[in-house]
């Protein structure tokens, strides 16, 4: 059944990429719902009994999508998207690495990890998210400017390390040395940028505990999302390769005891 999907056709990564990571993010979605989620309760159903107290009943705010789909079709259809986005561009970037060294489990563990590390962990670590109902509101569109950069930026030097690395194999530096320059500089390019990069604009009132819970939930359903779709896409390659070279052996095998003479 594997030899069926030809891995050495593009459309075929990319197609085979899509629908792992909408499976991917689906997987997201059920560890959100049953971690993630009772902590953006909890933020709001605070921020509604400080508004209460306040005597502000109504804060003005038209309420677009209601609660109830935000946690049930509505967070499985974005994870489902933003799945079959990592996808998309998991398989972009392993095939530009076409060149490198390893097989396709090798490239397709390089990429997501180089994805994973820009998309996610780059981001996350300069600006942490917050729960619902948690932060200024004026401030939103400030705050996602500030992350989008940070994610530009994060990709920018992980792509200089990759390219950094290429070119000192190339010319022949050991491993142990290669290694030690491009993390090297690697960290030296981020401590730069987290340091050049302006602070969150916002001041979290909210409890630590309850927002931190909310942060380390978060990533950990991002990064799962990211560690499903690239063993699942680098499982599935491996396999499809080794089913058509066994396939392509046992073909070239017939002839051969085909003609071997009768005793």
């Amino acid at each position: 059944m594997l030899a069926r999907f030809d891995f050495t056709r593009p459309r075929t990564i990319v197609i085979a990429a899509v629908l792992i990571g909408v499976l991917a993010g689906l997987s997201g979605a059920v560890f959100a719902t049953v971690v993630t989620e009772p902590r953006i309760d909890d933020a709001i159903a605070l921020e509604e009994q400080r508004a209460a107290e306040h005597g502000d009943g109504d804060s003005g705010d038209d309420v677009v999508v209601a609660r109830s789909d935000q946690k049930g079709a509505g967070l499985f259809a974005a994870y489902g998207l933003a799945g079959a986005a990592f996808g998309l561009i998991l398989a972009v970037t392993t095939l530009s690495l076409r060149t490198t060294t390893g097989g396709p489990f090798r490239r397709v563990a390089l990429s997501g990890l180089i994805l994973a590390t820009a998309i996610t962990v780059t981001p996350w670590l300069k600006y942490p998210p917050n729960p619902p109902a948690v932060g200024d509101p004026d401030t939103v569109v400030q705050r996602e400017r500030y992350y989008v950069l940070a994610i530009v930026l994060g990709a920018l030097l992980l792509a200089g390390a990759a390219h950094l690395s290429a070119r000192l194999r190339r010319a022949g530096w050991p491993d142990d040395r290669r290694v030690t320059a491009v993390l090297g500089a690697a960290l030296a390019g981020f401590a730069v940028m987290f340091a050049a990069l302006p602070p969150s604009p916002d001041d979290v009132t909210a409890p630590a505990n309850l927002v931190w819970q909310f942060r380390i939930n978060s990533l950990t359903g991002n990064l799962l999302v990211w560690t499903v779709l690239t063993l699942g896409l680098g499982v599935l390659w491996t396999e499809s390769a080794r089913a058509a070279a066994r396939a392509a052996a046992a073909q070239n095998s017939m002839p051969l005891s085909a003609e071997t003479p009768a005793s």
